[in-house]
């Protein structure tokens, strides 16, 4: 039996339903058919010109990403832009490309919840709840049982999301209670966190004046990138979303080997 692109939007829409999303976001199918057969599926964070290549080179017509293509809308589609050489290329190509954002992240063992479990915390609050899900919502504040030094913090944030360097500011012996966990770019989202009484804050894409506010309040940040802060979270998610795929039909799956983040550190 075919099985449909909008067979596998079914599945992770009842994960991740769209109107999880916030309201500047654009999530669900960016480009394609939602009729289409599935050949082959490829996670990604982002649509990038090697992302549509792999996908090329693997017989994949349904690349699943987290960041979408569309952000905004194109005034245009033309060779003219990256943006419009992608469309062109994908449609050419017949490869459909599917987004789940922050309906990813807010929603109930999501992005925000799954990356907790990975640090093994067990107590925690949600930052900016759903409006109509107050088990959902943007970024978690985690009470750690017990306090540990901002060094010990950054040392399991570095085993746990597999980075070897990460940004932070604090003094490394400050002992750390309260953290604010916000996957992606969190900074919208630092005056809430310190309400709610966060001594530490973990999130990419950090900036400079926001942070050196934070460090003069004696806020601690840690920031491992935004890439970083997501990737090995989006593909736990993605695993468990395959899996409960292909025990129903066989087709095949793959996870990007091309994309990688596009900061180098020397």
């Amino acid at each position: 039996m075919a099985v449909l692109v909008k067979d596998f939007m079914k599945l992770i829409e009842s994960h991740a339903p769209v109107s999880y999303k916030e309201e500047y976001d654009n999530v669900g199918l960016m480009v394609g058919d939602s009729r289409a057969e599935i050949r082959g599926i490829l996670f990604s964070m982002d649509t990038t010109l090697e992302v549509i290549q792999e996908a090329k080179e693997n017989d994949v017509n349904l690349i699943v990403s987290h960041h979408p293509l569309l952000f905004m809308k194109p005034k245009s589609i033309t060779t003219k832009t990256l943006q419009g050489r992608k469309i062109i290329e994908l449609i050419k190509n017949d490869i459909n490309v599917y987004a789940a954002h922050t309906n990813l992240d807010s929603v109930k063992d999501g992005m925000n919840d799954t990356i907790v479990r990975m640090f093994d915390y067990l107590d925690f609050d949600i930052i900016e709840q759903c409006p109509f899900d107050f088990d959902s919502g943007i970024g978690r504040i985690v009470y750690l049982r017990r306090s540990v030094k901002l060094s010990d913090f950054i040392s399991k944030t570095k085993r746990v999301l597999g980075v070897e360097t990460i940004r932070y500011t604090g003094n490394l012996d400050q002992q750390i209670r309260r953290v604010a966990i916000i996957n992606g770019s969190g900074q919208s989202y630092f005056k809430k966190a310190i309400a709610e009484g966060a001594d530490c804050i973990l999130t990419g894409d950090t900036t400079y004046h926001n942070v050196q506010e934070l460090e003069e309040m004696g806020i601690a940040v840690v920031d491992p990138g935004h890439y970083h802060s997501e990737k090995l979270v989006y593909y736990t998610i993605m695993e468990r979303m395959a899996k409960e795929f292909k025990a129903h039909c066989d087709v095949p799956v793959y996870f990007s080997k091309k994309e990688k983040d596009p900061y180098n550190f020397i």
